[in-house]
């Protein structure tokens, strides 16, 4: 996919020739075009790195994701609906805050 080896493939790699075949084997299943495309499967991927905050990920789901055809803007747009989504997922952790027996 990329011609740059992520210190994700790094790591993976020296887990052994086994553990690295079957993470790819892995990855290339979920990856491939199914009943998502793979555009679409590279757009959640990049969203899911945004909401995690990895900028590597992000970086590396960019790229893929340009490969794949995606647009700035439909990769924008995808960063907006993870960031949606973590801002929900911030309420929902000070959801507690509401309570008033904990004085």
């Amino acid at each position: 996919m990329l011609e740059q080896e992520s210190e994700a493939d790094k790591f993976v790699e020296s887990l052994g020739e086994d553990v690295d075949s079957a993470f790819k084997k892995l990855a290339h299943q979920i990856m491939k075009e199914g009943a998502l495309s793979a555009k679409d499967k590279a757009l959640i991927a990049l969203a899911t790195s945004v909401a995690i905050r990895c900028e590597h990920c992000v970086e590396r789901h960019k790229s893929i994701a340009t490969s794949m055809g995606a647009s700035r803007e439909e990769m924008l747009e995808a960063a907006a609906v993870a960031g949606l989504v973590r801002l929900g997922s911030g309420f929902n952790a000070a959801y507690p805050l509401l309570d008033n027996t904990s004085r």
